[in-house]
Order: structure tokens, then C-alpha cells, then sequence
């Protein structure tokens, strides 16, 4: 009976073991995730540790340290998307522009600047479209030179 008692209590301190390396595991890998956001936010790449932040909180919805994070790096990258949408607004690179300014929006949606440039560009590429040459749009003009 002994003997029983003994196999039975290796088991349980076996199975104890293995349920907290599972646990510390788990834990690893969360911070670990935090580390790489962390290491994205040092170099300036702000869509990558936006995506190792959002990741860190579909796992866990309560980690504070992450969710800090997130906010920090969707505020940053806003900005950094917002200076480069300026940046091709200025060459008069609309599509570019319009595609940096909706990612900008889309990481800060109530920033004022963001949605007035967003609203900007659409509408000059809506007016690049219509601009006439002899009566014709742009794109009836290069039709008419292929012809």
C-alpha cells in the first residue's frame, strides 16, 4: 500500500510540474511578445510593434504593460504615416498620400489633422480626374492619343 501511495504521489508532483512549466511557459512567450514590441518601438517601426502588441492582448485582455504599449505605438505611427502622407501629398503623389493618410486614421481616428488631409486628398484626386483639356477629361485625352 505503501508503494501505491508513493507512485501515486510521484504522479501528482509529476503532473503539479508539468501544469507550471505550462504556466511559466505561457508567460514567456507573452513577454516575450512584449520584448519584441518593445524592440519595434526603440527602432521606430510602429506597425510592427502595434501588431506585437495586439497580439499580446488577444491572449491577455488585462495586461496594462501592452496595452500602454499599443496606445503608445498607434499614436507614434499615426504620426509617422501622417508625415509621410504629407510628404507625397507635397509631390503631388495623391494615391500614395491617400493610402498613409488612411492608415494614419485608422491608428488615430480622432485626430482632426488626419481626417482634414484625408478629406483633402480624396477630393483632389476626385478633381485631378475631372481637370479638362480641350474640353476633354485626362482620360478621354489619352484615349484619343492612342487612337
Amino acid at each position: 500500500m505503501s508503494s501505491r501511495l508513493t507512485s501515486r504521489r510521484a504522479s501528482l508532483a509529476r503532473i503539479v510540474a508539468l501544469l507550471a512549466a505550462v504556466t511559466l511557459a505561457g508567460c514567456a512567450s507573452s513577454s516575450g511578445g512584449l520584448r519584441t514590441g518593445e524592440q519595434a518601438e526603440r527602432v521606430q517601426d510602429y506597425d510592427r510593434a502595434v501588431a506585437e502588441y495586439t497580439k499580446i492582448l488577444r491572449e491577455r485582455p488585462d495586461d496594462t504593460a501592452a496595452r500602454m504599449g499599443l496606445e503608445r505605438s498607434k499614436l507614434r505611427g499615426s504620426q509617422e504615416h501622417f508625415a509621410k502622407g504629407r510628404q507625397f501629398a507635397a509631390a503631388e503623389r495623391y494615391i500614395d498620400a491617400l493610402g498613409e493618410f488612411q492608415v494614419a486614421s485608422e491608428l488615430n481616428p480622432s485626430d482632426a489633422q488626419v481626417s482634414a488631409a484625408l478629406k483633402e486628398t480624396r477630393d483632389k484626386l476626385r478633381t485631378r480626374l475631372a481637370v479638362t483639356r480641350g474640353g476633354k477629361t485626362e482620360l478621354q485625352t489619352l484615349m484619343d492619343r492612342t487612337r
